[in-house]
């Protein structure tokens, strides 16, 4: 069998006869459940009946939608009123007295074509170690989350709301992932934790110096794997669940989990247009991350990293 992506030589056909049975069988192994020791493929390449469950499998079905839902119709219809808009006009605008607020630059022109940029994405895993210009932060942050745009909201009882809308979509306009931000070497910017403010386009500054190498050691992989240490920055995607379900119920953490993938993509697509490299990335533990970032791991917790730097 010829390789079609790299058209070289024929594939073993023991390989390829391996490969389909590793992925496309499920055998019914009743003596998996007696096993001490059961990797993922174990466990998911069986038809056991385990008593451990499948949180995954047991998610996808509790959070469908169903026809005649009238808990749900009436959740989502409670939004499509003066109070809901009040409510979202304010997000974005919660206090940080005593933290400093770092007021970000105008940021770097994005010319690359939007073909080109998809093209051109890659996975880099090793950085140079060079300073990032801040003025390039800024535009990877406005690219991300930054607001794109306002509308004025004609009220039922009069008066008007103003809603901001930012760079990635978000189911009903919750936007119920903050973006933070670890600077490890970005030019301008002292070594901490900040979390970006779209509403006011800064950034404040919520960790300091120590708060960086806590996060960095909380990463899974190895220096030899990922040169972390090396890289500008790593973009923390904080979600709140409970500000999307309230209105979609358990559904609302699938669109959780879709906008926090709009919001790595866009990192990801401005980093290439600006010539760095990026890097999507969920090896971390997530309660040492947690306590490294002061979050209560249920409803403030660490979704999905990027990390970004020089390409090495």
């Amino acid at each position: 069998m010829w390789d079609g992506e790299t058209g070289k030589g024929p594939i073993d056909p023991r390989l390829v006869n391996a490969a389909a049975y590793t992925n496309l069988s499920k055998e019914v192994a009743p003596w998996v459940q007696a096993t001490g020791f059961r990797t993922n493929a174990l466990r998911y390449s069986t038809g056991s009946q385990s008593n451990d469950g499948s949180i995954a499998e047991d998610f996808l079905i509790n959070s469908r939608l169903v026809r005649h839902d009238r808990e749900s119709e009436a959740s989502i219809t409670s939004y499509f009123t003066d109070s809901a808009t009040a409510m979202l006009s304010m997000l974005g605008h919660e206090e940080d007295p005593g933290l400093p607020v770092v007021s970000l630059p105008e940021g770097v022109r994005l010319h690359l074509e939007f073909g080109e940029a998809i093209a051109r994405r890659r996975s880099i895993r090793t950085y140079t170690g060079d300073k990032l210009g801040l003025a390039y932060l800024a535009t990877i942050l406005r690219s991300a989350a930054g607001i794109t745009g306002v509308a004025d909201v004609d009220l039922a009882l009069g008066g008007q709301s103003l809603l901001r809308f930012r760079a990635a979509p978000s189911a009903g306009g919750l936007y119920p992932i903050d973006l933070y931000v670890a600077a490890l070497k970005v030019a301008g910017l002292d070594r901490g934790i900040y979390r970006y403010k779209p509403n006011e386009d800064t950034l404040v500054q919520v960790k300091g110096a120590s708060a960086v190498e806590h996060l960095i050691e909380c990463f899974a992989a190895p220096d030899e794997l990922i040169s972390i240490r090396q890289a500008n920055t790593v973009f923390l995607l904080v979600g709140q669940p409970w500000r999307s379900m309230r209105k979609y119920g358990d559904r609302g953490m699938r669109l959780l989990f879709l906008e926090a993938g709009a919001i790595a993509e866009n990192i990801n697509l401005a980093t290439v247009a600006l010539g760095f490299g990026s890097l999507d990335c969920a090896s971390f533990y997530d309660d040492e991350v947690h306590e490294a970032m002061n979050l209560d791991g249920l409803y403030q917790a660490l979704l999905h990293t990027v990390i970004v730097g020089y390409p090495g």
